[in-house]
């Protein structure tokens, strides 16, 4: 009941943040963008160029921000919706509110990070995922880097879903596509 709860509570999110109208185009960067403004610590990271520190701390600080984000994001979401639906469907807040406390961040999220991850790793990581999809470059840089986080930290439960064909798992993140990313594997 747990798990179908927080599957529930995060299709609700979903539903109601793409229900809303996108904000101005000019507020929202593009996975190709942030690349740009990335590249000079992407060539450092790949040992294939030099930049300056302020073209590193301006990477890191973007990319940081975009990561504390979600996890703060999610759980403001995840709060809202839980306070929305006990509230519409007259369930026991109690009940509620304990199931939210013990929800983590991964299923919430929906990646696993086996450890801590450094700043760096998270810009490779997106860079390496533009790289194989250079498709969603003009895609908002928080979606296409929560595909990316979703593609390079696979929760195990969400794998063995998949492997059993259960058709609960979908592709990598929002607007994942019909799952035909990568055809041929």
């Amino acid at each position: 009941m747990r798990r179908r709860f927080v599957h529930a509570l995060a299709a609700a999110c979903l539903g109601l943040m793409l229900s809303y109208p996108p904000p101005a185009p000019a507020a929202i960067a593009t996975a190709a963008d942030w690349q740009a403004d990335c590249a000079a610590y992407i060539a450092i990271l790949s040992g294939t160029g030099g930049g300056d520190d302020l073209d590193i701390t301006y990477c890191l600080g973007q990319t940081l921000g975009i990561v504390s984000g979600f996890e703060t994001g999610s759980r403001i979401g995840a709060l809202s919706m839980a306070s929305l639906l006990t509230v519409l469907l007259g369930l026991d807040g109690d009940k509620v509110f304990e199931l939210f406390g013990e929800t983590t961040n991964e299923e919430l999220l929906g990646y696993c990070e086996e450890e801590e991850t450094s700043g760096s790793r998270y810009i490779m990581i997106l860079a390496d995922y533009l790289e194989r999809f250079p498709d969603k470059r003009e895609l908002p840089v928080a979606a296409v880097f929560f595909e990316a986080l979703q593609d390079a930290f696979p929760c195990e439960n969400d794998e063995a879903e998949a492997e059993a064909g259960d058709g609960q798992t979908s592709g990598p993140g929002p607007g994942g596509g019909d799952g035909d990313e990568n055809p041929g594997e």
